[in-house]
């Protein structure tokens, strides 16, 4: 059985939709913004026993291009102070903010959680805790943004950065 995980924001909502479409063999983990938080070793040691336990074959990265949290930093509003708020706010600032001024705001709400699921695929694949694990189970790692106003659910098809090993 194809045992898919998704990672989300327990603010999006979107477990239903995800259930729809990837079927009755799928799990959630959620965690504000999608956002793994790696300084939290409980949560990370419960999502490390996750994989295993339920035996998962994929995990997504989810992101929700209506995200409160997109959208707060997008429009310059105050924030909460939680961690992936300054994560979507450095994402922001460092490499999107120039790129699509002008652009329209739906357009700019979805690139960004383009860009933060791919940093959150990143941190995952090159986190030690997990790298051996998706390596020796041939867990497939890939982000999947979705956009309810333009009726959209895309994933990713950007290579993961962790694809073979060999023994010397």
């Amino acid at each position: 059985m194809n045992n898919k995980l998704f990672i989300v924001c327990p603010f999006s909502c979107v477990e239903n939709k995800l259930k729809r479409k990837y079927g009755s063999n799928s799990f959630f983990i959620s965690s504000p913004g999608g956002v793994i938080p790696y300084n939290d070793h409980l949560f990370i040691e419960v999502l490390k026993d996750e994989i295993i336990r339920n035996n998962i074959n994929s995990i997504y990265f989810v992101n929700d291009a209506s995200s409160r949290i997109i959208n707060a930093v997008i429009l310059n509003q105050d924030l909460f102070g939680l961690g992936a708020e300054y994560l979507v706010e450095r994402i922001y600032a460092n490499s999107f903010s120039k790129s699509l001024k002008g652009r329209t705001n739906q357009y700019q709400q979805f690139r960004l959680a383009e860009l933060v699921a791919q940093n959150q695929k990143i941190e995952f694949l090159t986190n030690e805790v997990f790298t051996d694990l998706v390596i020796d189970r041939k867990i497939v790692v890939k982000t999947l943004v979705l956009s309810s106003s333009m009726r959209l659910l895309k994933e990713s098809n950007i290579a993961s950065l962790v694809k073979v090993t060999y023994e010397l």
